[in-house]
C-alpha cells in the first residue's frame, strides 16, 4: 500500500482564509511536480448551488479526484456540520469521509485536508476537527488572521493541537482586512514568544478581482506569489519517519473500525 505524506489546514475560526491558502499550497506542490490532491471531509454552506470551498479544492487538485470525493459530506446551511445536519434530519457519517481519504492516501503522493471551522468544530456526534485531525496524524498547519483576538485565539489552538499530541507544521497569518496590516507584526511576534512556533508567512491583504467567481482563481495567484516567497512548502510536510508514522497510523485505526 502506498504511503502517502500529507498537511492538515485547519483555522482559529471560520473566514480566515484556511480555504485559498489550502489550494495555494496544493498549486505549489503541484507545480514542483508532486502528486498533491485537496480533501476536506465536511463542508456546510451552499451558495447559488456552489460549493465554494469543495471548487476550490476541486480546481486546486487539477480535478484529479470527482469533487464529489474531494468533499465527500456536504450540508446545505452555513453551520457546524452537526446542526446543519440536524436541520436536514440526517447524521453525518465520518466513516465515509475516513473511507474516501483512506483511498487517496493509496493514490497520492500527498494529501492537503482543510479542517471545517476552528480546531473543536464537531463534525459528528462523536468527532471533532482535532480528533480527526489526530487520527489522520499529518502536521498541522495553522491559519489565523492578522487582528485584534487572534493572540489569544491561535495560542488556544496551538494548546489544544499540541494536547493532542500532533505536530504543528507552522503558523500562517492572513490579512483578511486591510486595517489589520499594522497588527500583524506584533502579533506575530507575540504568539512565538509565547508558544514557541514559528509563524512561518504572513500573507498581506490582498482584494480579489473575482469576487463572484467560487474558484477564486485570481485570489489564490496572489496568495502562490506571496508564500513562494517566503517558505517551501515542502518542508512543512515533515520528515520521512513522520509521514510513514502518520499514514501507518491512520491506515492502522480504519483497519480497526
Amino acid at each position: 500500500m502506498a504511503t502517502a505524506q500529507g498537511l492538515f489546514v485547519t483555522g482559529t475560526d471560520t473566514g480566515v482564509g484556511k480555504s485559498v491558502i489550502a489550494c495555494a499550497i496544493i498549486c505549489l506542490l503541484r507545480e514542483h511536480g508532486v502528486d498533491a490532491v485537496g480533501f476536506k471531509p465536511v463542508a456546510t454552506g451552499v451558495a447559488a448551488g456552489i460549493w465554494s470551498d469543495a471548487v476550490l479544492l476541486h480546481e486546486a487538485s487539477g480535478k484529479c479526484e470527482p469533487i464529489e470525493k474531494i468533499c465527500p459530506l456536504r450540508f446545505n446551511l452555513p453551520l457546524a456540520p452537526t446542526l446543519a445536519a440536524r436541520v436536514e434530519g440526517v447524521e453525518p457519517d465520518m466513516d465515509i469521509a475516513r473511507g474516501v481519504l483512506a483511498r487517496f492516501c493509496e493514490r497520492h503522493a500527498t494529501v492537503v485536508i482543510e479542517g471545517t471551522g476552528g480546531i473543536l468544530s464537531p463534525l459528528d456526534r462523536k468527532t471533532l476537527v482535532a480528533d480527526f485531525a489526530a487520527q489522520v496524524g499529518f502536521p498541522v498547519l495553522v491559519v489565523c488572521k492578522a487582528g485584534l483576538g487572534t493572540i489569544s485565539q491561535t495560542l488556544l489552538t496551538l494548546r489544544e493541537i499540541e494536547r493532542s499530541k500532533m505536530d504543528v507544521a507552522g503558523i500562517i497569518m492572513n490579512t483578511t482586512n486591510w486595517a489589520d496590516t499594522p497588527l500583524a507584526i506584533g502579533a506575530k511576534e507575540e504568539i512565538e514568544r509565547i508558544s514557541g512556533n514559528k509563524v512561518v508567512a504572513i500573507v498581506p491583504h490582498m482584494r480579489s478581482d473575482d469576487v463572484h467567481d467560487p474558484r477564486h482563481s485570481q485570489l489564490v495567484a496572489r496568495i502562490i506569489a506571496s508564500l513562494v516567497q517566503q517558505i517551501d512548502v515542502r518542508t512543512m510536510l515533515g520528515s520521512e519517519g513522520t509521514r510513514n508514522k502518520a499514514s501507518s497510523r491512520f491506515r492502522r485505526r480504519r483497519a480497526s473500525d
